[in-house]
């Protein structure tokens, strides 16, 4: 039996051995939940996260030279050995969280439910801290650009990859969040108790708008007894009414194709020529999460507001909406279309965030194979399959560097958590995402 070694740290003991990367496991929890009052992205609230991050991570702050770009992105950088291209490590610290976490809570008190995107990077800062306690040096330049504006315009993520590209920095990869692995989607397409790794090769398009009625929806003849409140919600009535729209990408074709190679014959059948039997494809899965995550361009209304009283009806209200765009179809296709729909010219809309899908990375050369490895070191019998991403990620900002651009956390998720991008976070899950993170650093 191989003796195990214990090392003390300011949050507690860690446990290791000779197989197991350290890891505290006491303060990736405490700064998960420290970081679970950080939600939609403000300035005061970046900097707070920041502030977590550097307490919790003092060698990584100290180690590495840390610049500031828009709205508090964080830029880590680190000269390698020059023995290969550079790193670069991405994710966003915003998030939207379906539920808080209770930040009283006992420290050893599991599990944790967080975002995705989230877990990645805190088990990536694990990762690395440790490593530099070792005397860690990267086998080429190491950067790590953190964004706290992901999901509100993206303006830190632009700006470091901005940064990056004008630096000419070519790396050997760019790895977000935005795969994971499960068990719980295409089990008839894979061996017994195989679980399956989705890597993210691209991503979908996306557009954030907002609605707004007033009182100048009056100033047109014969309009004068319009009602602001009235209208606006007719209008959102018509862009929920078909929100679906299914379509077969050709990164699903590379993931459904791949998923061929390891399925029964009669599956096989189905996914080898994914173009001819889509139509068929789309009827028996029509009412799974797969459906949404991989072939649905989907427009949601999240957000509704108005003030007023039975005396004096609303005057000015607006609502917010996103829509999903499957790449080979562009954003201005779709903003023609959410105008035409509103059916009111008088309706004022205007976008927040738009982008077109991302380039796509091909599933293969010496990036892809070190991250196959990777994953199939850490899952057992693991079966990998490049995808269209679930997520908007930061990732799309990156691809003018080069291409290899690979979105995957190493967490298995439920199908409701992908459906969300969350995770649960254990000890186990945690011990795993390290262990992942040293093999992609030692590149």
């Amino acid at each position: 039996m191989k003796k195990r070694i214990q090392k003390e740290t300011p949050y507690g003991g860690i446990v290791m051995s000779e197989f197991l990367a350290p890891l505290n496991y006491d303060r990736a929890r405490d700064v998960l939940r420290r970081l679970s009052v950080y939600n939609a992205y403000h300035a005061t609230g970046a900097m707070a996260a920041t502030a977590v991050l550097k307490e919790s991570y003092p060698l990584i702050f100290s180690q590495m030279e840390v610049k500031t770009f828009e709205n508090e992105a964080l830029l880590f950088e680190m000269l390698g050995a020059n023995m290969m291209e550079p790193l670069v490590f991405t994710s966003h610290l915003d998030a939207q969280v379906s539920q808080a976490l209770v930040l009283d809570a006992p420290i050893h008190e599991l599990p944790m439910s967080v975002p995705i995107s989230r877990a990645h990077i805190i088990s990536l800062f694990e990762a690395l801290e440790e490593l530099l306690r070792d005397g860690y040096r990267p086998g080429g330049d190491l950067f790590i650009a953190l964004s706290m504006d992901g999901l509100s315009g993206g303006a830190g993520a632009k700006s470091l990859a901005a940064h990056l590209k004008a630096r000419s920095v070519s790396p050997c990869f760019v790895l977000d969040y935005g795969g994971y692995v499960t068990m719980d989607a295409f089990r008839t397409y894979l061996p017994k108790e195989s679980p399956l790794a989705l890597v993210g090769i691209t991503e979908k398009g996306l557009l954030n708008g907002k609605v707004t009625a007033d009182t100048s929806l009056r100033s047109r003849e014969g309009c004068e007894q319009m009602m602001p409140l009235a209208e606006l919600l007719r209008g959102g009535a018509r862009l929920t009414r078909h929100p679906k729209q299914a379509a077969l990408c050709n990164a699903s074709q590379q993931m459904l194709c791949a998923l061929g190679t390891s399925a029964p014959f009669l599956q096989r059948m189905l996914v080898s020529k994914p173009q001819r039997t889509f139509p068929l494809l789309k009827f028996l899965w029509r009412k799974r999460a797969i459906m949404r995550q991989f072939f649905f361009s989907e427009l949601t209304v999240y957000s509704a507001e108005g003030k007023g009283t039975a005396q004096s009806p609303c005057e000015n209200a607006s609502l917010e909406f996103t829509q999903s765009i499957i790449p080979g179809k562009k954003t201005a296709e779709y903003k023609y279309r959410i105008r035409k729909m509103l059916k009111n010219d008088d309706l004022k809309l205007e976008y927040m965030m738009e982008g077109d899908s991302s380039v796509r990375s091909e599933p293969s050369g010496e990036a892809w194979d070190a991250l196959e490895t990777a994953i199939e070191i850490q899952f057992e019998r693991v079966v990998i399959v490049p995808c269209l991403s679930p997520f908007v990620t930061d990732g799309r900002y990156y691809a003018p560097l080069g291409g290899r651009v690979y979105r995957f956390s190493p967490f298995m998720v439920t199908g409701d958590e992908g459906l969300h991008g969350e995770c649960t976070v254990t000890d186990g899950t945690l011990q795993t995402a390290v262990q992942f993170f040293r093999s992609m650093l030692s590149v």
